[in-house]
């Protein structure tokens, strides 16, 4: 996990500012939508980007870890929101709280954010493994920010710490130290030799970066580029349908047809809204069936 590696598809062809555009819309349009309907519409898109990426294996990961966080807001939703008007269980009387009623519509709810919770998790799980780092750095480094350097470095460094730990804790147990082994503090004392070499590694990585920073003489004057990203047409493409979609979402929101009421009782979807929601969502599935022609058809690659 964690690991940028390039793949041979559209969506890795793509520019940095593209993919991140999208990444964007579908993260507002995630905080703005709280139907159940357009909710689901945004996470088959992104699913539906992240298979064409071919990275599903590594967001099924996320999936996995996210489980457990979804339980627990749908476990604590349902016994603590007691406004729902269909009530599928009362509990007798318990000490400090009462009788607690699960409702259907606290249970869809809790179901509803999941999902939001889902869509927000595979968008940061497609930046992870689709955006290349160097180019993020290219990008925004434009920006003359500080901070920005400070926030792509160590994004970039956070894996290369990991790779070191592995290293490290593997020359570790082929010396006989047992890391996994005995109580919690004898755990802890076989690791603190590794936490040290890890931060020497740490530090002599960062003299490195500061003395090429150093060599290339950054910040000294206005920046030159080994390596230019180029725009292609698919690149616009992909933003004008994205940016439609986005447009699209806006309205629905402003109009009030991506809300949901769940309390007290369920509320009746309109048609009309549910066709909106999957407009939407196929906006937002563009690159993926782009890049589906971009395999399919090689005479595509050199058109788009």
């Amino acid at each position: 996990m964690l690991t940028y590696r390039e793949k041979d598809n559209l969506i890795y062809k793509l520019h940095p500012f593209t993919i991140i555009a999208f990444i964007i819309i579908v993260f507002i349009l995630s905080l703005l939508f709280s139907s159940p309907f357009f909710l689901l519409g945004l996470l088959l898109a992104v699913v539906s980007v992240i298979k064409a990426a071919g990275t599903l294996n590594e967001w099924k990961k996320y999936i996995k870890f996210s489980l457990t966080i979804i339980m627990l807001i749908m476990i604590i939703n349902a016994l603590f929101a007691q406004n729902g008007a269909t009530i599928l269980y009362r509990s007798p009387h318990l000490p400090l709280f009462g009788t607690l009623s699960i409702s259907l519509e606290s249970l869809a709810y809790g179901l509803g954010m999941s999902v939001r919770l889902l869509v927000i998790i595979s968008v940061f799980c497609l930046y992870t493994y689709v955006v290349n780092p160097d180019k993020s750095l290219r990008l925004w480094g434009g920006l003359g920010s500080k901070s920005v350097l400070a926030i792509t470095l160590s994004t970039r460094l956070f894996p290369l710490m990991i790779k070191d730990f592995q290293r490290i804790s593997e020359v570790q147990r082929c010396r006989g130290a047992k890391l996994y082994s005995g109580k919690m503090w004898e755990r802890i004392k076989n690791f603190l030799p590794i936490i040290s070499i890890l931060l020497i590694s740490s530090l002599e990585r960062a003299l490195q970066i500061s003395e090429s920073m150093h060599a290339r003489a950054y910040g000294s004057g206005p920046r030159s580029f080994y390596h230019k990203d180029l725009w292609h047409p698919r690149d616009f493409l992909i933003l004008i349908v994205s940016a439609g979609g986005l447009l699209l979402g806006i309205w629905s929101y402003l109009k009030g047809w991506s809300a949901y009421a769940y309390y007290p009782a369920l509320a009746r979807y309109n048609l009309n809204e549910i066709i909106i929601a999957i407009i939407i969502s196929i906006s937002l599935m563009f690159p993926a069936v782009l890049n589906w022609g971009w395999m399919l058809f090689p005479s595509l690659r050199s058109r788009i």
